[in-house]
């Protein structure tokens, strides 16, 4: 179902990275100021991309907060060598170091997987 309230919550999710360069709050604060740990449930993949349409520059933002990261473990988002979007999940100590790889031929759908993994990652830890 798609509420105004998902769209809103959705909304704000895609601003993350762009929030976290103006605001002094982590990952974690800025998605606990959106509401989302109360309706994650409710917020799918499709919220999310339909909130990147609205805001393409969005997605150049995640893919950089992606490789930001320096962690042992994590989702990334990238542009591939063969020039195709993927995300997957790295963990340095695991074999192989990535699993659950999906490429994608569009950047707004990889996007909004990688988001929809990445906020998860970020609930599931608090």
């Amino acid at each position: 179902m798609n509420t105004i309230n998902n769209v809103d919550i959705a909304t704000q999710i895609v601003a993350i990275p762009r929030k976290s360069h103006m605001m002094d709050m982590s990952p974690f604060g800025l998605l606990k100021a959106t509401g989302y740990f109360k309706l994650h449930d409710q917020i799918s993949k499709q919220d999310i991309r339909a909130a990147l349409l609205c805001c393409p520059e969005c997605v150049r933002e995640w893919m950089q907060y992606s490789e930001d990261q320096r962690s042992s473990s994590g989702w990334y988002f990238t542009l591939n060598d063969e020039g195709l979007y993927e995300t997957g999940h790295f963990d340095i100590k695991s074999v192989p170091n990535d699993t659950n790889r999906v490429q994608y031929e569009n950047a707004v759908d990889a996007c909004a997987a990688f988001i929809k993994h990445e906020i998860e990652s970020i609930r599931s830890a608090k």
